[in-house]
């Protein structure tokens, strides 16, 4: 609470002078250290280290958005983060769509293959602030070097009704799967009021479907033109392809740290460091 507190009044002070920039996800968690920005000053930023990124939907969608509207919708949101314009040329980072995920779980295995999800949640949302929590993008990195493993998306159809069309807007998904596409490339909140990054949304609105400057700027800075790197779209570990049987003949779970026997901050760094916990009412902006 303290910490939202701090945020919009940096928010307030951000707009009346104009100063406000994008903000990189970094490997410091809790009481970070920030600057005028917001931004967080301590840990390693994240970033992926690949040219390409790959995500697969999960397979059973939802009750509500059948499996090809939601990739439709994704797949809209994907385009509008890739081939972003920067100063010296374009952003080098691409999204690579993968085939349905098998199972509904988002996980992480260290030793195993692993995708990148984008899942619903309709029947449960087991996070903080159920009520007015839209999504959560969970992040696997490493905490020294920033280097992102995995990272998935849920979206919260269980407590919020989520709208696909132009019409009768109640929470756009297609808003909602662009901002969280930016915590997946590595971005954090900007107090940039009109950021797509900004941790806040009107219902009824989709003006979160496009990137704004800021937003382009932050991907700019972690994919600049020229990177040295290559396309790899696979996951760390393999693209896992079905679902490994527990003892119930589920899907199998990402197993915890300690049964690893390896300390979390080593391997792990902290999962749900982008997570956007709470999207705040936002008032409706002016034109662009």
């Amino acid at each position: 609470m303290r910490l939202a507190s701090l945020t919009v009044a940096a928010l307030l002070l951000a707009q009346a002078e104009s100063a406000a920039a994008f903000c990189r996800s970094t490997s410091c968690v809790g009481d970070c250290e920030r600057d005028f920005d917001g931004c967080k000053v301590e840990g390693a930023p994240l970033y992926w280290p690949s040219l390409c990124v790959g995500f697969a939907l999960d397979a059973q969608a939802s009750e509500h958005i059948t499996l090809d509207v939601a990739r439709e919708v994704v797949r809209r949101s994907a385009t509008t983060w890739s081939s972003l314009e920067c100063p010296k040329g374009e952003a080098t980072l691409a999204f690579v769509e993968t085939e349905p995920l098998p199972c509904h779980v988002a996980e992480f295995l260290p030793d195993g293959p692993n995708v990148n999800a984008i899942l619903f949640q309709d029947t449960q949302w087991s996070y903080k602030s159920a009520d007015n929590s839209l999504a959560k993008t969970t992040v696997t990195y490493d905490k020294t070097s920033g280097e992102i493993f995995d990272a998935d998306i849920e979206l919260n159809h269980a407590y919020n009704e989520l709208t696909v069309g132009d019409e009768e807007v109640v929470y756009d998904l297609e808003s909602i799967v662009t901002h969280e596409l930016g915590h997946f490339l590595g971005l954090d909140h900007s107090l940039d009021f009109d950021a797509t990054m900004n941790a806040s949304y009107n219902p009824g609105t989709i003006e979160l479907r496009t990137v704004e400057q800021d937003d382009v700027a932050g991907v700019c800075a972690i994919y600049p033109p020229g990177r040295a790197a290559t396309c790899a779209p696979t996951p760390r570990g393999g693209l896992a392809e079905r679902c490994g049987p527990d003892d119930e003949g589920g899907c199998s779970v990402a197993r915890s740290a300690a049964e690893l026997d390896v300390a979390p901050s080593v391997l792990f760094g902290v999962v749900a460091a982008c997570a956007i916990a709470r999207w705040r009412l936002r008032r409706r902006r002016g034109s662009r």
